[in-house]
């Protein structure tokens, strides 16, 4: 069974990627992280002015990541592991019901460190076959395929997939005229 959906890369490594359905004008492409409160909307987090640098270089790095398992290449792990080590864990005995475990509790220097520690434990745990780009031509984002048969072709079904198939049925009724 798969792992869990790697959100914080997919959500990083998707930043700034095409979204609009082809054919619509776009009169100027939306930066990445371009300031506080357009980062904040992209990263569904209040984000610092302070933090933007940041938060662009985990952008890169996380992107960097996803391009390099799409191409079966070594993921250049040196720009995350450095942005993620301004995180660290204790260990701290928990007990329920007279049940112990144990319980890392993690301290994050910023919300940057705090993102690249997710996408470094993310990235431990996929299975980089199923990290894929979606089959709409017109469409740069990349998905995670958690479905057991591993046949997940768009990132979405809205709007991708019934495009595609839309495609698909317009081009076999002119073939068939």
């Amino acid at each position: 069974m798969p792992g869990a959906e790697p959100a914080a890369l997919l959500l990083l490594a998707n930043l700034g990627r095409p979204r609009r359905p082809a054919g619509m004008a776009v009169a100027f492409s939306e930066p990445v992280l371009p300031d506080s409160g357009t980062a904040s909307a992209q990263l569904g987090r209040p984000v610092d002015t302070a933090e933007l640098a940041e938060l662009r270089r985990l952008h890169r790095a996380a992107n960097l990541a996803a391009e390099a398992i799409l191409a079966d290449e070594d993921v250049d792990h040196r720009a995350l592991n450095a942005l993620a080590a301004g995180s660290t864990a204790r260990v701290e005995l928990v007990v329920t019901d007279g049940v112990m475990r144990r319980q890392l509790i993690w301290t994050d220097a910023s919300p940057a460190a705090a993102l690249a520690r997710r996408v470094v434990e993310e990235l431990a745990g996929l299975e980089p076959a199923r990290l894929r780009r979606c089959a709409r031509p017109e469409c740069d984002l990349l998905f995670y395929d958690t479905t057991r048969s591993r046949t997940r072709r768009w990132h979405a079904e809205d709007p991708c997939g019934w495009r595609e198939r839309q495609r698909v049925h317009r081009k076999s009724t002119v073939d068939r005229t």
